[in-house]
């Protein structure tokens, strides 16, 4: 044999890391499907792009909420002295 050719072991086992592979595409395949599938049906998303939009809306909303929540809170401290004085 030359220094280029792979002995029978060798390839055996570059078969077998092949198949695994192969293997591992096919389930992170079905996964990816399974989690599209998903996204579609609860968050009427049909791509990735169109989940990342949404996310981005949702967190204005959130975040919109919680400085209501601040306010609103501020204000009832305020209207039943709530709020401690500062020495």
């Amino acid at each position: 044999m030359n220094k280029g050719s792979l002995s029978k072991a060798q390839l055996l086992a570059l078969k077998d890391e092949i198949t695994e592979a192969r293997t591992k595409v096919s389930e992170l395949k079905g996964k990816q499907s399974y989690l599209m599938t998903q996204l579609k049906e609860q968050y009427g998303c049909a791509t990735i792009t169109e989940a990342e939009k949404k996310l981005e809306k949702l967190d204005k909303q959130i975040g919109k909420m919680q400085d209501q929540i601040k306010i609103g809170t501020q204000a009832l401290e305020e209207k039943y002295e709530l709020i401690e004085e500062e020495e």
